[in-house]
Order: C-alpha cells, then sequence, then structure tokens
C-alpha cells in the first residue's frame, strides 16, 4: 500500500457535496477524520474515516458542543512541522499531525436573519470550535477549507504535486483568519446592536484607481451571502465597455439612491411606478423625467434638462436598453450627426442591437434586472457607515417617504395634480443631492438642480441658472462690473421647487417665485415661517409644508 499522504479532518455543518470531496481525498491516500454528522455522511457514503472522538480520548460531550475543542487536536495542528523537538512530542503522545481541514461553522448568520430567532437559538448557532479549528490550522500553515468552493481547487493542487506550496497554503490561511473575522463580527454586532460599528468584506473588483489618479489602491468591496440585495452593487452585471471605475460606482450608488426615491414617492402618493430616466454627474442628478408614455421618451426629457451638465454623465432607466433607447442616448439632440459622450447607461437588461451602437461608443453598459420592478420596498435600509478621521459615523438610512396626503402635511394654496407629481420628483432628486439643494421641476422634467450651497438663496440661484446653457456675462452698470446669469424663464414659468430644509427667510423662495415658480415644497420649523408663508401667498404660489423635524432632506454633508 502507498504511503499514507496526510491526516484529514473534516467537519462541516453543510453536508452538501462532503462525501465527494472526501472520497477525491481517499482516493490520493488521505487518513480522513471526522467528527459527528460528517463522520456519518462520509461512511454512510462507502468513504473510510476515523471518529475524530477517537483522537481525544472520549466521545463527543455536552451535546456535542465539546468535540474538537481539546489538546490533542490543538496540538495536532499547531505543531510545527519544521521543528524536530515538536515533532518528536507529538511521538512521545501518540498524536497524528493534521495536515488538512475542512471545516464550515454553523449557520449563525442565516439564523440572526430568521425574524422568528431568539436569543436562545443564536447561541444554540454560534460556533466556537470551528473556528478554533480554523484559527489553529491557518497558524500551524496546514491546508486550511473554509469555504466550500475551495474544495475542487484543493483536490486539484493535490493531484498537481501541491505546485507554489506556501504561496497557495497562504491564500488558504489568509481566507480563513477573515472567516473567522467575519464569523465573529457578525455574532458582536448581533449582541452589541448599534453599539458597535463595523464591516468586513472581501475584494470584489479592483478598481484602476481611487477618486483621483494618485489614490492608486482602491476597489469595491463585498461580501453578502444572506437575504441577498438584488440592488446591491454586487449583483449589477458589467456587460461591455470600459471596466466600472471607483467613480463610475460611486455614480451608480447615488443613481439608486434618486430612482429608488422616486419609485418609493411615486407608488406611496400615485399607486405607481413611471418608467424613469435619471443621470447625475459626480453624484448629483443633471438630469431627471418621469413620463407615461415609454423608456425612449423619458430619457429624451431627461437630455433635455441640461444637455450641457449630462456630457460625461451616467444614466439609469429602469427598463430595458433597446435599439430606440440607445439611438437616443447617442444621437438624439446632438447636431452635425455628432455623438453624445457619456460614461455609461444602466438598465434591467440590454439588446443585442443596442450594444452595438453602444460600442462604437466604448460605453459602459451595465445591467440588472432588478431595476424593472422598483418599489417603495427598494429602497435601501441598510445602516449608513461613514468613515471620518479616529473612527465612523452611523446612521439610519435615507428612508424617508414624502407622502403629501400624511396628517403632519400643511398646504396653503391650490396644488395641481401635476403640480403634486411634479412635487414628488423634485423631492426624490433634491434629497439625494448634496444639500444644501433646492430643486426645480415642471410637467415631469428636471429643469434644474441647485446642489451643495452654504445657504439657501444660494442654493435657488444656482437651480434657477442651470435651466439654460448660456453662458454668463459681465456687464458695466454705474462704474461697476456685473455679472449677468441668464435663467430660461419659459421653462420656469409655472414650475414647482422643492427645497431640502426650511427657509429661514423669505428671500429665497420670493427669488423662485419672481422666476416663475408656482409651487414650493418645503419644511417648516424656521421662526419665520409665518412670513414666507404671507409672502409666498401674496405672490400667488402655493406651499406644502412638511415638519423639519420629520421630512427634512439633507444628504451626505
Amino acid at each position: 500500500m502507498d504511503k499514507e499522504a496526510g491526516n484529514a479532518l473534516i467537519s462541516v455543518y453543510d453536508k452538501t457535496g462532503i462525501a465527494e470531496f472526501a472520497k477525491g481525498l481517499h482516493d490520493l491516500n488521505w487518513k480522513l477524520y471526522a467528527s459527528g454528522g460528517t463522520f456519518r455522511e462520509i461512511t454512510g457514503a462507502g468513504v473510510p474515516a476515523i471518529d475524530v472522538a477517537e483522537l481525544v480520548g472520549g466521545k463527543a460531550i455536552l451535546g456535542h458542543k465539546v468535540v474538537t475543542l481539546s489538546r490533542e487536536i490543538g496540538a495536532a495542528l499547531l505543531a510545527d512541522l519544521n521543528d524536530p523537538g515538536e515533532l518528536a512530542e507529538m511521538r512521545d503522545h501518540k498524536l497524528p499531525i493534521i495536515n488538512l481541514v475542512c471545516q464550515d461553522s454553523y449557520p449563525l448568520e442565516e439564523t440572526i436573519a430568521n425574524p422568528d430567532s431568539t436569543d436562545d437559538d443564536i447561541l444554540q448557532q454560534s460556533d466556537i470550535g470551528g473556528p478554533t479549528m480554523l484559527r489553529e490550522a491557518a497558524k500551524g500553515r496546514r491546508i486550511v477549507l473554509s469555504v466550500a468552493e475551495q474544495r475542487q481547487a484543493v483536490l486539484e493542487w493535490l493531484r498537481a504535486g501541491k505546485p507554489d506550496e506556501e504561496e497557495f497554503l497562504k491564500t488558504l490561511a489568509k481566507r480563513a483568519v477573515y472567516e473567522v473575522a467575519r464569523y465573529s463580527l457578525i455574532e458582536a454586532k448581533y449582541w452589541n446592536g448599534n453599539d458597535v460599528s463595523g464591516s468586513i468584506a472581501l475584494l470584489n473588483s479592483k478598481t484602476k484607481y481611487g477618486e483621483n489618479p494618485q489614490q492608486a489602491e482602491a476597489g469595491f468591496y463585498a461580501d453578502n451571502r444572506i437575504n441577498i440585495d438584488p440592488l446591491g452593487i454586487d449583483q449589477f452585471q458589467h456587460v461591455q465597455g470600459m471596466e466600472r471605475s471607483y467613480v463610475n460606482i460611486t455614480d451608480i450608488d447615488r443613481l439608486l439612491q434618486t430612482t429608488t426615491h422616486i419609485a418609493a414617492g411615486f407608488e406611496r402618493n400615485f399607486g405607481e411606478v413611471p418608467p424613469m430616466a435619471v443621470g447625475v454627474k459626480h453624484g448629483n442628478a443633471c438630469g431627471g423625467a418621469v413620463i407615461a408614455e415609454n423608456f425612449p421618451e423619458a430619457v429624451k426629457k431627461m437630455l433635455d434638462g441640461d444637455t450641457r451638465a449630462i456630457f460625461g454623465g451616467v444614466i439609469m432607466i429602469n427598463g430595458p436598453i433597446d435599439k430606440e433607447v440607445a439611438e437616443v442616448l447617442v444621437h438624439y439632440g446632438m447636431e452635425d450627426d455628432k455623438s453624445r459622450i457619456l460614461d455609461g447607461v444602466i438598465g434591467s437588461e440590454v439588446t443585442d442591437e443596442a450594444l452595438e451602437i453602444l460600442s462604437r461608443k466604448k460605453l459602459r453598459v451595465v445591467v440588472n434586472p432588478a431595476l424593472s420592478s422598483l418599489s417603495e420596498e427598494s429602497l435601501d435600509t441598510n445602516r449608513r457607515v461613514r468613515p471620518v478621521r479616529g473612527g465612523n459615523l452611523e446612521q439610519p438610512n435615507y428612508d424617508f417617504v414624502q407622502d403629501l396626503s400624511a396628517e403632519h402635511m400643511e398646504q396653503y394654496g391650490e396644488i395641481t395634480d401635476q403640480q403634486k407629481r411634479d412635487m414628488i420628483l423634485a423631492w426624490a432628486i433634491g434629497c439625494t443631492s448634496n444639500s444644501n439643494t433646492i430643486t426645480v421641476v415642471k410637467n415631469g422634467q428636471l429643469i434644474g438642480n441647485g446642489v451643495g450651497q452654504q445657504d439657501r438663496v444660494g442654493a435657488g440661484q444656482l437651480a434657477l441658472t442651470r435651466t439654460t446653457t448660456e453662458i454668463p456675462t459681465i456687464i458695466e452698470k454705474d462704474g461697476k462690473l456685473l455679472l449677468e446669469v441668464p435663467i430660461d424663464r419659459d421653462k420656469l414659468e409655472g414650475a414647482v421647487a422643492y427645497s431640502d430644509s426650511f427657509f429661514p427667510f423669505p428671500d429665497g423662495p420670493m427669488l423662485l417665485a419672481e422666476a416663475g415658480v408656482k409651487a414650493i415644497l418645503t419644511s417648516s420649523g424656521s421662526q419665520m415661517d409665518s412670513v414666507v408663508i404671507d409672502e409666498l401667498t401674496k405672490a400667488g404660489v402655493s406651499l406644502m409644508m412638511v415638519p423639519d423635524k420629520v421630512g427634512r432632506g439633507f444628504y451626505q454633508h
């Protein structure tokens, strides 16, 4: 009989495919040890194995809670294979060396995700022996398998004669200590709730660099195994064009916030989620439209909102990218048969005809079928974590949904159904743009988004100037140089505006009123509320107000 290849210890909760793995090791002349149910699964399939309890001087005790937690198993995994003294000591104690460990832990994460689980259930499914073996095997530089997908690769490596052994073992060890850390963090966050902040994830995809070229080491990290978010960035498929960049991924995340807020707002207030198109540049929406007809028309309307800012932007629609949509993206509104330059387009699916059209511009194309079924349930409810120097800030997500019929809403003046729809579109865009923000919408189209300003008058001024692509001019008046900034009064006449917080003075909303805005959605809470209401009423502007403590729309300061 050939010399044994080594001793392997197999102890897994999920028995799927474990007998086949064990047979693969047996065929390579490995001696197998296994615990409890794993032993029965393996031997029941006709693969010889030894109950690991024989190594530890007796049967499993305390209802199988203590099996591999022993001095013998620890020594078998931690003994230095390059230290003659330690190897001699192992022989003196008649203990084998364990060369390979295959382990997966009790399903703690699944148990926590089950809303019916109790604290006792969590305790029962908190594995101690399994993570301990992984750490022991990693430290002892054994062959350590911590996830099921490693099994076939390990068998092939063994059959190939263990090429690049040191590096291969190091790779396995790194994954094992990661799995232990992840498991421990899941448990710590369960018991401590919001008193503990932290995350751990694997590199999902590298990006060429970070936000700037000098920030070279960058990538997207994710590790979602239970209750997978269908709209998670890791669920989007990159179909064509340049690989997603760091900024491109942040744009997708921002687009998801805006489109899901549009969906939630329209479903809550109007019982429907219409075709929509949203375009962002540097994270903030520079184009947005909802329309009953179809997606090509929604894209056209979105592009018309700001033809300059969308240059190099990213567009998301909640439906398929077909030939007609692709043609609109590339050619609509362009002069002399020129093509529009965009950074990317995202939809629920893409046709081959559309890919052919978009491939000529090397445009990033990303798809996710979940975009076709957006609803109020699509809002991200995971807590938001923001690194700051020395620690993290953490808060609930941006999951407030504006409800125009709620008891807390105050209305002044008459507001048409179209104005209400425009208010919801303006709110969804404004509350997912960097504050301070004032957003102006007309007939289902974003016409001006004044974002990231230090004061509310400045936000209003910016929103008004974004209604046109005309260049400001410098004029001389009374011996002074003045900047004359054009606005599109035709677009603004009858428009709706949203402010992400209250107006501290009437100057901001009156600026909007004088430009042609006829209805405003804002919050209440200023000492000047009554003055603002009175001035707007006199100007013929209708107003809806949500208490600032209920529905303020600040986003990503």
